[in-house]
């Protein structure tokens, strides 16, 4: 009876696991559909100041740019979008508050363009004021259901050492495609040197866009400093190996010994989570979390230097075959391919030498085992490559042309490691919590802005100053929350001085502008400092909405 109650059980859940998303790709769903109530308001407003005629042609523009950013998040949220990282849930209820959205705002829309267009008419500024609320109310609830969805959150530090590893693909990467190059054949080395240089001034001073933070501790600074003054030495020969084999082998070879420098600040990164476990000093069951979480480290740290290994072999196969110290990397090539499939089916099933343990995730063993298909191949032309005594055409041409796919396949599978993990923290649930009602902020500071402008357009006044006021108090009440936090909303207190500080920056802006949006009568001066400053304290909350998304320590 009890083995069918947990069969049913897991057929009720797996659905439901299906539709999840990653903590992180939650986070960013929270943050976009979040701004997306902002943007109702914000429209609205730029809407009504065109319609009073302050600086028409300025807010059109702006009221444009919205009305692009909604519509372009809203189909983003519901189909995916790589550039605004969202990702599909398939949540049922989800798609279904999102269709309820997509309705109104079509409707919406028109009305919008209206005004874009010049076209406008009170009607118009009328359907517009009676439908952004709805359409507010409608994405608060979509949003609502993102915080509602649940699932662990991928550690900056996995991202560190996911791209510190990568590292060490792509200076094997550049090693393969110089030779590409020098034998007349295409090899897209300025796209990876490109990507090599963005990472390494990534790890040290952090990226947005690789959602990289700038390390803090000393060891890790000076290691990538080492790579990055040996990698300005190499960088100059690129252009010089063309016709020079001497050139080109002693390029490579220093390649090698940066692939060796790369590798240590991928050590130091893994290493660096006790740090990160000191930095939290919390309760021991928190510590029992670090220590798996370090695990979870170790594991995309050798799954990640996989990809590096497709790219040394690669290179090895082709300095063998223009007879480049052949002997020597035959047997550099017999040692990575060893190494290759010994991580391989040690991520598979475990290696105690090279402390992975077994995985049990039925997709990631079903990743394994399709890689170990193709590496099977690919292994086959290796060793056709190591015993041939003259140059093999045939397997060169093998190794060359599926390497990248290899390399896409083993990349594959260091994601799949790092969105395995699904167990939620009470940490990771005050974090969406966070998310949520700093993006509520930001839409608040245009929903008063608009109040007020309707208030003062003496459009139902006394309704809209009820409104007002009552917008003016949940931003107050909310604000405090976030500085103090609140156990009522399950918003602990930042700890992050980034974030401390950049909460202060609000609250500094907010004390100032309150006043004026409490004032029944302003002048032509307030007004416009209403107007003006409303954009800038919308930019300051944004960045409080940011830092809550990306800071690993809240």
């Amino acid at each position: 009876m009890k083995r069918k109650f947990l069969t049913l059980f897991m057929v009720m859940l797996l659905p439901a696991m299906a539709y999840a998303l990653s903590t992180k790709q939650l986070a960013a769903s929270i943050n976009l559909s979040g701004k997306q109530r902002m943007l109702s308001q914000k429209m609205t407003k730029e809407a009504f100041l065109v319609k009073a005629g302050i600086d028409k042609s300025e807010n059109i523009k702006k009221l444009q740019k919205s009305r692009d950013l909604f519509h372009k998040t809203l189909i983003g949220l519901i189909k995916g979008d790589k550039e605004l990282k969202l990702k599909v849930c398939k949540d049922t209820k989800i798609q279904k508050q999102l269709k309820i959205v997509k309705d109104i705002w079509s409707n919406f829309d028109t009305d919008i363009q209206k005004v874009i267009n010049d076209k406008a008419s009170n009607e118009t500024y009328q359907k517009i004021q009676s439908q952004n609320l709805t359409l507010l109310k409608e994405m608060n609830i979509a949003v609502s259901m993102y915080v509602g969805q649940s699932k662990d959150k991928s550690s900056k530090r996995a991202q560190a050492i996911n791209l510190s590893g990568k590292e060490r693909m792509l200076t094997q990467k550049m090693g393969k495609e110089l030779l590409l190059i020098s034998q007349g054949l295409s090899g897209d080395l300025e796209k990876t040197v490109k990507l090599f240089e963005q990472i390494l001034v990534g790890l040290q001073k952090g990226d947005k866009s690789l959602n990289l933070e700038a390390t803090k501790l000393p060891k890790i600074k000076k290691q990538l400093k080492i790579g990055e003054k040996l990698w300005k030495e190499i960088k100059p020969t690129f252009q010089k190996t063309k016709g020079d084999k001497r050139l080109l082998n002693q390029t490579i070879s220093n390649l090698d010994i940066l692939l060796i420098e790369m590798d240590k600040s991928v050590k130091l990164f893994e290493k660096s989570i006790k740090r990160e476990k000191q930095a939290l000093k919390l309760s021991s069951l928190i510590g029992q979390f670090m220590q798996k979480k370090s695990a979870q480290n170790h594991i995309i740290n050798l799954s990640g230097k996989q990809r590096m290994l497709t790219q040394k072999m690669t290179k090895l196969a082709l300095l063998i075959s223009l007879n480049i110290d052949k002997e020597e990397n035959k047997k550099c090539l017999s040692k990575a391919a060893k190494l290759y499939e010994k991580t391989l089916n040690g991520l598979l099933d475990g290696d105690k030498e090279l402390n992975l343990p077994a995985t049990k995730n039925k997709s990631i063993i079903n990743s394994i085992v399709q890689l170990q298909k193709e590496w099977r191949v690919f292994s086959n032309n290796i060793e056709v490559v190591l015993k041939s005594s003259k140059k093999d055409t045939k397997a060169l041409g093998y190794v060359v042309k599926n390497n990248e796919k290899l390399l896409k396949m083993s990349n594959q599978l260091v994601q799949s490691f790092k969105k395995a993990q699904t167990k939620q923290t009470f940490m990771d649930k005050s974090r969406l919590n966070i998310v949520d009602i700093a993006g509520r902020q930001r839409m608040l500071t245009q929903k008063m802005t608009k109040e007020k402008l309707l208030v003062l357009a003496k459009v139902s006044v006394s309704e809209n100053r009820k409104k007002l006021q009552k917008t003016i108090d949940l931003f107050d009440a909310s604000l405090q929350s976030l500085i103090y936090g609140d156990e009522v909303l399950k918003i602990i207190k930042p700890s992050s001085k980034k974030i401390v500080k950049q909460l202060h920056v609000v609250e500094a802006m907010w004390k100032d502008l309150k006043p004026l949006y409490e004032k029944k009568k302003l002048s032509n001066k307030e007004l416009l400092k209403v107007v003006n400053e409303n954009t800038i304290l919308l930019a300051q909350m944004h960045k409080v909405v940011i830092l809550s998304v990306d800071v690993a320590d809240y």
